[in-house]
């Protein structure tokens, strides 16, 4: 693949949710021709193998940023009804709220820091509910207050990885590809102002190859820096479990805090009711083992997956008496001296034909569609205009490192 069709070749450097968007909506937009515009994604080792197929998979026109949420959830909502997302990736509206609850506290008590949450909260302002009656599956004298984040209205969920595989599908289907292998190297023309190619390895293999492209689109989540150093992406690990309840649960979406019997410290799980009929939940963040080289290569620890589910089986007979089959671990990126409702980066990075869309932090899922959306635009087009994105521009945290 060293030479580059005539017209253009973009090359998406990710195969997780916003890899597979972005070449999803290049590959929609009607300036697309798959006879002169070829789309290729690089994906170091599995389809949706890091955290877009292992977060909780909540989408929401509150999620943070406020400037691409609001779109995000609209295309999430026009791409399930396109391509029947209900039965295809488990998509459904739901409920969403903060829970005060006192647990037993098995682990996981941790002081409150900037990244300790998979998800972080509404960048609103919460309403206070009274306790749903439907949510019978949490114990109800476990709870001190229940508060409303979100409704049906403004609020879903979908089943990661089947989305983002599913995505992959659909983005192949219009004329994209993507192939196996590791990324090693950006390919600079002479005087360093332009990208040209990308030198990888592919998957099994020590063999190095180069795809030449007329654009480069960075969508490597927390192996960002592995590409680009100089981009301000640092990655944070979690751990998360699937419990398989003795009963169908209703829809709802929970971001509990445990308060133990610790004074000053509490325990933030998060907790998912899936069509499918299981419960997600995951725990804090932990920095014990530094980002391996691929997804397939991350550690899973058996105990902190034990220690969230006794966490979150302290309120919820219907998670106690469950079977766990999943115990699983991924990173997530986040912008470092960002504030997290600011956002990702997503945009051109000053370098010509170099474009970064990184750093999504916990909503990744949720704005995965909208960021495909205004890349897909920027390339095309020339600029973004289904949403204001200029607070999210690379180069304004690219200059700062500078």
């Amino acid at each position: 693949m060293g030479s580059v069709p005539e017209g253009r070749h973009t090359v998406i450097i990710g195969g997780g949710v916003v890899g597979f968007c972005i070449a999803y909506f290049i590959a929609s937009h009607p300036r697309y021709n798959r006879e002169t515009h070829a789309v290729t994604v690089l994906e170091a080792s599995s389809i949706g193998g890091g955290a877009s197929g292992k977060a909780g998979g909540v989408i929401a026109t509150w999620a943070d940023p406020s400037c691409i949420a609001p779109l995000s959830y609209r295309l999430h909502c026009e791409l399930a009804n396109k391509h029947d997302g209900i039965h295809a990736w488990g998509f459904r509206n739901v409920f969403c709220a903060d829970v005060d609850a006192m647990g037993e506290a098995v682990g996981h008590a941790t002081f409150e820091d900037s990244h300790s949450h998979f998800h972080s909260h509404a960048v609103s302002t919460p309403s206070s509910s009274h306790y749903p009656p439907d949510l019978d599956w949490i114990t109800p004298d476990k709870i001190t207050s229940y508060t409303e984040l979100g409704c049906p209205e403004n609020t879903a969920q979908v089943h990661p990885h089947l989305f983002t595989t599913r995505l992959a599908e659909l983005a192949t289907e219009r004329g994209a590809n993507y192939i196996f292998g590791s990324a090693t190297k950006l390919n600079y023309t002479e005087d360093g102002t332009k990208v040209k190619s990308v030198s990888y390895a592919r998957k099994g293999t020590t063999e190095l190859m180069e795809i030449n492209a007329s654009d480069i689109v960075i969508a490597a989540g927390p192996w960002t820096t592995n590409i680009l150093p100089e981009a301000p992406i640092k990655e944070s690990r979690n751990h998360s479990i699937v419990v398989r309840p003795r009963k169908p649960v209703s829809a709802y979406v929970l971001f509990p805090e445990l308060h133990p019997k610790i004074p000053q410290k509490r325990i933030p799980p998060e907790i998912y009711s899936r069509p499918d009929g299981t419960i997600y939940s995951c725990g804090p963040s932990d920095t014990d083992v530094p980002l391996p080289k691929s997804t397939d290569l991350v550690e899973v620890n058996p105990e902190i997956c034990n220690r969230i589910y006794g966490d979150v089986s302290s309120i919820s007979q219907a998670m106690r008496e469950g079977d766990i089959i999943t115990r699983q671990a991924c990173y997530r990126p986040f912008v470092v001296g960002r504030a997290r409702d600011i956002g990702p980066l997503v945009g051109p990075t000053g370098i010509e034909a170099l474009w970064l869309a990184s750093g999504h932090d916990s909503w990744g899922i949720s704005n995965g569609p909208g960021t495909g959306k205004v890349i897909s635009e920027m390339i095309l087009d020339g600029k973004a205009s289904s949403a204001d994105v200029s607070s999210l521009d690379p180069r304004l945290m690219l200059q700062k490192r500078e």
